[in-house]
């Protein structure tokens, strides 16, 4: 949170802020668990020592950390995204490893996501955020829900390259070396990536030269 860091001292005439000349301190930040939540509804952010709102093209997203300890992870979900009638949850805990996979589906549709874990060491955000666009989850895509990974016949798109179009990191290489894609422009009249903001041009430079 830079803004809450930066000295409210501004240039009169620019409105830029002193901050480089404003002191802070920074330490390691250790907490006891690390997750994230994916929701089709924008919710209000758990009160955690680590908290980050982001909105996805099919819905927002919370990553999570804290540094006290959370004995019942089922409970703490319903308590954030409540539990009505008619709800279905898919879950998954391992108490002792202190990792917890929960999944809420209305009418087939998934409605909201949360994994834990004890590190940082995650699902991948791509894939479980093209599920919401599915209209009815079938056995394969509930089944890859609880495992944290894509299943048979399901696409790991990658981490996000593209915020603007959704495109993720697999399928931009995937298709320049498929597509031999030669040039950022290439790209975006393929995939869109790159026409928006621009923002992730550079990337996809980096992308082609890989190979």
């Amino acid at each position: 949170r830079v803004n809450a860091a930066v000295n409210p001292v501004v240039d009169p005439l620019s409105g830029q802020p002193e901050s480089k000349h404003t002191p802070v301190r920074v330490q390691t930040y250790r907490p006891r668990w690390h997750g994230f939540l994916l929701s089709r509804e924008a919710i209000t952010p758990p009160a955690t020592g680590y908290r980050v709102s982001v909105r996805d093209r099919e819905c927002w997203r919370y990553e999570l950390a804290g540094e006290a300890a959370v004995d019942n992870w089922p409970a703490w979900a319903r308590d954030l995204l409540g539990d009505e009638p008619g709800w279905e949850w898919l879950e998954f805990a391992d108490v002792g490893a202190g990792r917890y996979r929960g999944a809420v589906l209305v009418d087939g549709r998934l409605r909201a996501c949360l994994f834990v874990a004890p590190s940082h060491e995650l699902p991948l955000r791509g894939w479980l955020a093209g599920l919401f666009a599915t209209e009815e989850l079938g056995s394969a895509e509930r089944a890859s829900l609880l495992a944290g990974r894509p299943g048979q016949g399901q696409r790991d798109n990658g981490r996000i390259v593209c915020a603007c179009f959704g495109v993720g990191l697999n399928t931009l290489t995937a298709a320049i070396r498929e597509q031999r894609l030669a040039t950022p422009q290439a790209i975006g009249a393929t995939l869109k990536a790159g026409t928006n903001c621009g923002s992730c041009v550079p990337e996809l430079q980096r992308l082609i030269t890989q190979g």
